[in-house]
């Protein structure tokens, strides 16, 4: 335990300038982006000028978050994507899983610092716009909703990035992620396989449920709208369990697995299970339903998407058997559909 203490002080103050710098960049950003904001006015039927009000900027922040919840499991874990690097960290007293929950610990610290930072920055600027523009309260539920949302997708992309074997595998993986759910399920959805019960399905996609969020909340905000209940009907406390289980799995399969792959592995083609081995077979046959009878140039589309994707996972055309297998089953799925 003392010795992931000093690892995690000393990574701290290794840390320092870089969590300074971008705190400064996000603080700045955030003013510029926000002291832009022009008044809107509301007009009668006669188009005279009723009053003005300000658009709330919830947005800002929750740009910052969703942006950052990408970048810093990148720059937390690219550290472990080197044999060289691995050659010095694994000498250190310190337990690989202890290690990898530091870098998982202050990659979480500095998001939530950066988020933070964005909001109050907002909410100064709002206070300055002067009194009766704004209705602060429900503000407190946003934070925290979208926090939530943050750190889970965070959780999710370490998983995901430490699943690879490079960095730049890992980056490829975070996007298939980010979008898989979505692709999955609609096309079931497509094939008459699912019945969503209504469900919006771009909720699997954190980005795009935070926008929703955000946009919900602006409206609670701002002085001129009308009053709205909070995000909380029963399909949004769905999403947000779905999250929850998300993050919890992820975190945990990150504790399990961080360190245990074998450092020879390093640098080599990413065959994790987690990774293009399952990734690209799901995509390809999900596009097909997704396209429904697909036509030959759709096919061949979806061909050369495999066939790209397979590429970049064996780094060339170094097909194995299985490959081809795949490219073959994905063709003929697609002529029998």
């Amino acid at each position: 335990m003392t010795n992931t203490k000093q690892y995690f002080k000393a990574y701290l103050r290794q840390n320092f300038k870089f969590i300074t710098i971008v705190l400064a960049l996000v603080i700045i950003v955030s003013f510029i982006w926000g002291i832009n904001d022009q008044p809107s006015t509301y007009r009668d039927f006669d188009a005279n000028v009723v009053y003005e009000y300000y658009r709330s900027t919830l947005a800002i922040p929750m740009y910052v978050l969703f942006v950052f919840s990408v970048v810093f499991p990148v720059k937390e874990f690219s550290f472990f994507k080197k044999r060289i690097n691995l050659d010095c960290a694994y000498s250190l007293p310190i337990s690989r899983k202890a290690m990898g929950v530091v870098h998982y610990l202050v990659g979480g610290v500095m998001l939530w610092g950066v988020y933070t930072a964005s909001y109050l920055t907002n909410f100064i600027l709002m206070l300055s716009r002067g009194s009766g523009y704004f209705n602060y309260i429900p503000m407190i539920e946003h934070y925290f909703l979208c926090l939530f949302l943050g750190m889970a997708t965070y959780s999710i992309y370490v998983f995901v990035f430490n699943e690879a074997n490079t960095r730049g595998d890992g980056i490829w993986f975070m996007l298939l992620y980010t979008f898989g759910v979505y692709i999955i399920t609609d096309g079931l959805r497509a094939a008459d396989l699912l019945d969503y019960n209504g469900l919006d399905l771009e909720y699997s996609f954190s980005g795009w449920l935070m926008d929703s969020i955000t946009s919900h909340y602006e409206k609670l905000v701002e002085i001129a709208e009308v009053r709205k209940t909070s995000f909380w009907d029963k399909q949004d406390c769905l999403w947000y369990a779905y999250w929850m289980v998300l993050w919890a799995a992820s975190a945990i399969g990150t504790y399990l697995a961080f360190g245990k792959r074998r450092m020879e592995k390093t640098e080599e083609v990413s065959d994790s299970f987690f990774g293009f081995r399952t990734l690209i077979p799901i995509y390809a046959f999900s596009l097909i339903l997704m396209m429904g009878g697909p036509g030959i140039m759709d096919l061949v589309f979806i061909e050369v998407f495999t066939v790209i994707a397979y590429t970049i996972y064996r780094r060339g055309f170094h097909f194995k058997k299985s490959d081809f297998i795949i490219l073959g089953a994905v063709f003929l799925f697609g002529l029998l559909k």
